[in-house]
């Protein structure tokens, strides 16, 4: 299914980009496409990058942190 039109971007691609690394939709944007133009897809990228950080493992929740760590118990 196509997301963006203006650019031609797929929820494959944009699905690949979040996979990727990608934590907002500007990130998303830079990987891809460079920005939105109309911006009706924006809703629907932050859509799927909510569900990412929703549907994440414990690890999967630690690579969304700001640091991509988890402090491990000191021995």
């Amino acid at each position: 299914m196509y997301v963006c039109l203006c650019h031609g971007l797929t929820e494959r691609e944009v699905r690949g980009a979040i996979d990727g690394g990608c934590r907002s939709v500007a990130a998303v944007y830079r990987q891809l496409a460079d920005r939105p133009q109309c911006g009706k897809c924006v809703p629907d990228v932050r859509g799927m990058l909510r569900e990412c950080r929703n549907h994440a493992s414990p690890m999967g929740a630690a690579a969304l942190s700001p640091l991509g760590a988890v402090a491990k118990p000191e021995a």
